[in-house]
């Protein structure tokens, strides 16, 4: 594995936030996770896995039990962005059994033949997944992809440092721009800027057209001076520190804002709409271990193990809601930033693989992230 066996430090701590949600797990359904997973996994699941995943998106306590009832050992390594993880796997990069696109981007890798089929006789739990969560766009059959979990990107702002109550992305745009010129982040991930940017705009999320993609880019450039930081992973500390008092955030990490803020921050969901995504596990091509990455995939699609995930990373849940209740914090399962109602979805869109807008887009944010 060489340079991809670094772990990444962490740059940040949640124990506020996940110990109520852990604790209710642990205390009422260990037991009944030891029950329930060891008739699954058996002693032939060995071994180490190599687990490729966003930093920060895993339960340190979901990795202890997993050890625990399995005996596999999870090597893990990390990724900023899905262009990174792809880059990564184009490059010949082999030895990962497990990885988490985005939807789009599993779409994109399992026609590259970067992905290996799903083997359901594996997953005796796939069962508890929600019905909504399967033959999506991006992967009609099922056949290269199932769900990790889901959310929506937005913005989250400081509620005790910006005196005014933005809805929308352009109040988010012009704020960047005036009062707060220096303490605004926006994530380090180009179909979130330019989509978003788009819809300011009036446009479809996945707009391919030149002529809009030439006014999204002038709108980021007219941006870029009055920006503090362009990441993924450090966006949820700044705005917890004060340091930035607005960013572009997915709503796990305003969730996370909030917690740790005790409740002096507000994540949106603009007015005009933006993302709606799905994460999906994966099985790449030149694995090492893939029957640990199906036990992984399994053991997680517990409804207690699956609590424990969502109480961490503050994610929406791939599994039946009716199998959550009773397993799961109700303030977590009650959360509309963590379970956004139908009319957000709504006014959402996915990600979608664009052959021709994604060359542009790529060249507007090389440009952006130059200025």
């Amino acid at each position: 594995m060489s340079e991809s066996e670094e772990i990444v430090p962490k740059t940040y701590d949640r124990k506020g936030v996940i110990a109520a949600g852990a604790a209710l797990v642990a205390a009422a359904y260990g037991s009944r996770i030891e029950d329930a997973f060891g008739s699954i996994a058996g002693p032939e699941v060995s071994g180490t896995l190599h687990y490729y995943n966003w930093a920060d998106y895993v339960n340190p306590e979901t990795y202890k039990r997993f050890q625990q009832e399995t005996g596999v050992k999870v090597k893990k390594d990390f990724y900023a962005s899905n262009e990174d993880l792809l880059a990564k796997l184009q490059g010949g990069a082999r030895g990962y059994d497990l990885v988490v696109p985005t939807g789009y981007m599993a779409e994109i890798m399992g026609a590259e033949g970067l992905l290996e089929e799903i083997d359901y006789s594996k997953l005796p739990l796939y069962v508890n997944v929600d019905d909504k969560f399967k033959n999506l766009p991006y992967d009609p059959e099922n056949k290269w992809s199932v769900p990790k979990d889901w959310g929506t990107t937005g913005y989250t702002y400081r509620t005790d440092k910006v005196k005014e109550k933005p809805t929308t992305w352009r109040e988010f745009f012009d704020l960047a721009k005036g009062p707060y010129s220096g303490k605004v982040t926006i994530l380090d991930a180009i179909p979130e800027c330019t989509g978003s940017t788009a819809v300011m705009l009036g446009y479809s999320y996945n707009t391919e057209d030149e002529g809009e993609l030439e006014e999204v880019r002038k709108e980021l450039l007219e941006l870029k001076p009055h920006i503090l930081a362009i990441t993924s992973t450090e966006n949820r500390q700044l705005l917890i520190s004060g340091r930035a008092v607005m960013g572009m955030t997915w709503n796990g990490d305003g969730a996370v804002v909030i917690a740790d803020t005790k409740g002096k921050a507000e994540y949106v969901v603009a007015e005009e709409g933006g993302e709606f995504w799905v994460d999906t596990y994966t099985i790449p091509v030149g694995n090492e271990n893939p029957d640990a990455a199906y036990a992984w995939i399994d053991f997680t699609y517990e409804p207690e193990i699956h609590a424990l995930e969502v109480a961490y990373h503050n994610y929406g849940a791939a599994l039946k809601r009716d199998l959550l209740e009773g397993v799961m914090d109700p303030e977590l399962l009650a959360n509309e930033d963590i379970f956004p109602p139908d009319e957000i979805i709504a006014k959402l869109e996915a990600k979608k693989p664009l052959p021709e807008g994604d060359k542009i887009r790529d060249r507007i944010w090389t440009e952006f992230k130059a200025a």
